[in-house]
C-alpha cells in the first residue's frame, strides 16, 4: 500500500500499484513514442466539426463505417499548402502524426496534408433528404409561422442533465418571470435520441396550453448532432401544431431540424430570448407609451382647443365682417332704392305731365275739331235748310203751277169734251162723263199723293 498526503492533513492508504495521473500520462507518452513506427502515416475518414482559427484549424475525423472519432489539428502554415479547402462532410485522407499531450491527457492527429475523396455517404443521404423536403415545401419560408409575441406557456424539449436546460429556462424567466415553462426531458444524442425527442415533441404538441415549443441542445460534434437530421424527427417537427423554435448546437452548426422549424436560434439562450418578450422592456415601453399617449392627448386636446379658439375667433371676425358688409350692402340698397324711388317719382311725374299735356292737347284739338265740325254742321244745316226752303218753295210753286196747268188743261178738255158730247147724248154722256171724271179725279189725287211723297223724300234726303 502507498501513502498519499491529503490537502487537509493525514495519510490515506492506497492499493498497491496505484498510479498518479501524471505517471499514467508519462507512461502513455513513453509507450506511444516507443511504438511510433507502428502508427500509420495516412488515415481515411469523414471530416466533421471544422473550427477555423488564425493559428490553425481543429476538426474531427470520423470513421466512414462507424461512430469512432479522433481529433485533428492542422496548423495554418500546413493548411496554406493544401490543394483543397477543408470542408465538413467530406471523405478525405490525411497525412498526420499521433501527438499526445501528457499535461491534459489529450491525443490528436497533427495533420500535415489533406486529400478529399468526395462527399461521404452520410452527407449524400443528408443532401438527398434535404432536396426531398425542399421539393415538398417543408423548407419554404412561406410556411413558417410567427412565434407568439406574448406566450403564456413555453414547452422545452432538451436533456435534463445538460446546460441547455438551465440556459433556456434562465433566459425565459429572466425576461418574463410570469411565463410558465413545461419541460419534457429527452435524450439528445445516441441511438435512442430520435425516438426520445419525437416522443417529447408529441407530448408537448398535444398540450393545448403550450403556445410555443423549443427544441434545443448544446454544442457538440457533428456525430452528436446528427440525430437532428433524422427524417422521422424532421417530419414530426414540420407537422407540429405548435410553432417550433429550434436551437441545435452552436452558431456554426446547422441541422435539418433548424431548417424545418418556424424559427432558428444560435444557442439555447437565444431560443429563450426569442421565445418570450423582455417584460421589463415591455413595461418600460408601456410606460413610455402611456406617457406618449398622455402627452399626445394633452397636445391633441390643447391643439384642438386652440384650433377651436382660433376658429371661433375667426368665425366671430368673419361674422362681424359679414354683418358689417351686410349693413353696408343694406345701406347701399336703401340708397339705391331711394334714388330709384326718386327717379321713378320723377319719371312718373314727367310721364304723367307729358301724358296730361298730350291728353290736353288732344282734348283741345278734339274740341276745336268738334267746334269746327259744329260750325260746319251749322253752316251746312243752315244751307240745307235754305235749300230745303228754296226747294219747298220751288216744289210748291211747281206743284201749284202744274196743278193749275193740269187743272186748266183738264178743265179745258172737260169743257171741250162736255161740249162735244153734250149734244149727242146728254143723259148717256153725262153718266159716262161722270165716271170718267171720277176716274180722273182719282188719278189726280194719286198723282198729288205720289208727288207729295217724292217731295218729302227729297226734303229728307237734303236734310
Amino acid at each position: 500500500m502507498a501513502n498519499v498526503d491529503q490537502p487537509g492533513g493525514g495519510d490515506v492508504d492506497l492499493p498497491d500499484g496505484t498510479w498518479s495521473v501524471a505517471e499514467l500520462n508519462e507512461e502513455i507518452t513513453t509507450i506511444l513514442e516507443a511504438s511510433n513506427d507502428r502508427l500509420p502515416t495516412y488515415v481515411v475518414g469523414e471530416v466533421s466539426d471544422v473550427s477555423h482559427y488564425d493559428f490553425g484549424t481543429f476538426f474531427d475525423l470520423r470513421d466512414l463505417d462507424g461512430e469512432a472519432l479522433i481529433s485533428c489539428l492542422a496548423w495554418s502554415y500546413a493548411i496554406d499548402g493544401f490543394d483543397h479547402d477543408l470542408e465538413a462532410g467530406t471523405s478525405a485522407v490525411v497525412q498526420a502524426s499521433v501527438e499526445y499531450h501528457a499535461e491534459k491527457g489529450n491525443m490528436q492527429l497533427m495533420v500535415s496534408d489533406y486529400w478529399p475523396l468526395g462527399e461521404s455517404a452520410r452527407v449524400q443521404e443528408l443532401e438527398a433528404l434535404r432536396a426531398a423536403l425542399d421539393e415538398e415545401g417543408l423548407l419554404d419560408a412561406d410556411r413558417k409561422r410567427e412565434v407568439p409575441a406574448y406566450p403564456r406557456t413555453v414547452g422545452v424539449v432538451t436533456s435534463l442533465s445538460g446546460s441547455a436546460r438551465e440556459d433556456v429556462c434562465s433566459a425565459i424567466h429572466d425576461r418574463a418571470p410570469g411565463v410558465d415553462v413545461k419541460l419534457c426531458g429527452a435524450t439528445v444524442q445516441g441511438e435512442n435520441a430520435v425516438s426520445s425527442v419525437i416522443g417529447a415533441v408529441e407530448h408537448l404538441d398535444r398540450d393545448p396550453t403550450v403556445d410555443v415549443l423549443i427544441v434545443t441542445r448544446g454544442g457538440g460534434a457533428d456525430a452528436d448532432l446528427w440525430c437532428f437530421n433524422a427524417e422521422p424527427l424532421v417530419r414530426r417537427l414540420g407537422d407540429c401544431r405548435t410553432p417550433v423554435v429550434a436551437a441545435i448546437g452552436h452558431e456554426d452548426d446547422r441541422t435539418l431540424a433548424d431548417d424545418v422549424a418556424d424559427e432558428r436560434c444560435m444557442t439555447p439562450t437565444d431560443a429563450g430570448v426569442n421565445a418570450v418578450p423582455d417584460m421589463a422592456v415591455v413595461r418600460r415601453g408601456i410606460g413610455d407609451l402611456e406617457r406618449r399617449i398622455d402627452d399626445a392627448y394633452r397636445g391633441f386636446v390643447d391643439g384642438r382647443l386652440e384650433e377651436l379658439d382660433r376658429r371661433v375667433a375667426t368665425a366671430h371676425e368673419s361674422l362681424q365682417q359679414t354683418v358689417a358688409t351686410q349693413r353696408a350692402e343694406r345701406r347701399g340698397q336703401l340708397q339705391r332704392a331711394s334714388a330709384l324711388e326718386a327717379r321713378i317719382h320723377g319719371a312718373y311725374a314727367s310721364l304723367v305731365a307729358d301724358r296730361l299735356d298730350g291728353l290736353e292737347q288732344r282734348l283741345d284739338g278734339a274740341l276745336r275739331d268738334l267746334e269746327h265740325a259744329a260750325e260746319t254742321e251749322a253752316v251746312t244745316a243752315r244751307a240745307a235748310r235754305g235749300r230745303v226752303a228754296d226747294l219747298e218753295a220751288r216744289i210748291d210753286g211747281a206743284y201749284e203751277t202744274r196743278v193749275e196747268r193740269e187743272l186748266a188743261s183738264l178743265e179745258t178738255r172737260i169743257e171741250s169734251a162736255y161740249r162735244e158730247r153734250e149734244a149727242d147724248a146728254r143723259v148717256a154722256a153725262g153718266t159716262a162723263e161722270a165716271r170718267r171724271l171720277r176716274v180722273v179725279v182719282a188719278v189726280l189725287l194719286a198723282v198729288l199723293v205720289i208727288g207729295g211723297v217724292v217731295v218729302a223724300a227729297l226734303l229728307l234726303g237734303l236734310v
